[in-house]
């Protein structure tokens, strides 16, 4: 069966003529729209689409599936806008646990639209660091979670709903201080803010993008400061005190504005997933599986 996610995007990016067109009109990156069409072309074996200079086309079968694509998904609005109807009698209060540092840029656009459809519903927004978000899952305290790790997933069901890029970015005019980085060995004489001590996540980078016979040199790393969160790693390198890991969907603005910038553009980035979870063994509950449906229609995975 097809996912009807992958249809969607199919549908805007064969109306929009441009993968870049699309990704705005869908409010995701450019990498995430191509990966999904990939996926359906291996899915269903078929080339959906040509280029031609700047501009995407559908190929005979492509325009076949958007065809019938179109009638599927204006079939599947009209349930849905049946089944909302239905629902418009949904209250209760909704409890979500959020690894705290993604509150900000994920919590805000999930309430405002959920409430948006269902007037009567409140949440409870309640944040913590991953570790202890699972606790809250497991001891009932949360309905909901969103995080980027959970340990005990046998407990669990999950399902991924976001991925972003985690690159190597610096200020810019933290760059302007020290010698130009051209090579991945440059990046051993400079200062490093990390989530730990060990460098695992710079390590992990080293090594696929096919570097690690420098892994050993990371002992020496200057490693001025060690963060618990991204937001205060995020603050730190917009500060200038050293080059570390940014998210591309918390610095978007930064790195536009050029002032972030990535280091070393070619290389490989380390792609994050934050996975919405809930416990398997509970009790059937109307508001909370609308919502739990409400969020897997979101994901851009």
């Amino acid at each position: 069966m097809l996912d009807l996610n992958k249809l969607r995007t199919f549908t805007v990016v064969a109306e929009a003529g441009t993968i870049t067109k699309a990704a705005d009109l869908l409010f995701r990156t450019q990498p995430a729209i191509t990966a999904q069409i990939k996926d359906l072309e291996e899915e269903t074996k078929l080339i959906l689409f040509e280029r031609k200079n700047s501009r995407i086309y559908p190929t005979k079968e492509g325009q076949e599936l958007y065809d019938y694509a179109m009638v599927r998904i204006a079939e599947m609005d009209d349930i849905i806008l049946r089944l909302r109807h239905q629902n418009e009698n949904l209250e209760g209060k909704i409890r979500l646990g959020v690894q705290w540092e993604l509150t900000e840029h994920l919590v805000p656009d999930i309430v405002h639209d959920f409430r948006k459809l269902n007037p009567k519903v409140y949440f409870e927004i309640k944040q913590y660091d991953h570790e202890n978000l699972e606790v809250a899952l497991l001891e009932n305290k949360v309905d909901v979670g969103l995080s980027i790790l959970y340990k005990q997933k046998h407990f669990f069901e999950t399902h991924a709903f976001f991925k972003f890029e985690r690159s190597l970015v610096a200020s810019k005019a933290y760059l302007e201080r020290v010698p130009p980085i051209k090579k991945y060995k440059d990046l051993l004489e400079l200062d490093i803010i990390s989530f730990s001590e060990r460098l695992e996540d710079f390590r992990f980078w080293l090594e696929k993008n096919g570097q690690k016979h420098l892994v050993k040199f990371a002992d020496k790393f200057s490693n001025p400061v060690t963060v618990k969160e991204t937001n205060t790693l995020h603050s730190l390198i917009k500060k200038g005190v050293g080059f570390g890991f940014g998210d591309s969907f918390i610095l978007q603005k930064e790195l536009n504005g050029n002032e972030i910038v990535k280091l070393l553009p070619k290389s490989k980035p380390i792609y994050v997933t934050i996975d919405i979870a809930r416990r398997k063994v509970r009790t059937p509950n109307l508001l909370l599986d609308n919502f739990f449906d409400f969020m897997l229609m979101r994901s851009n995975c």
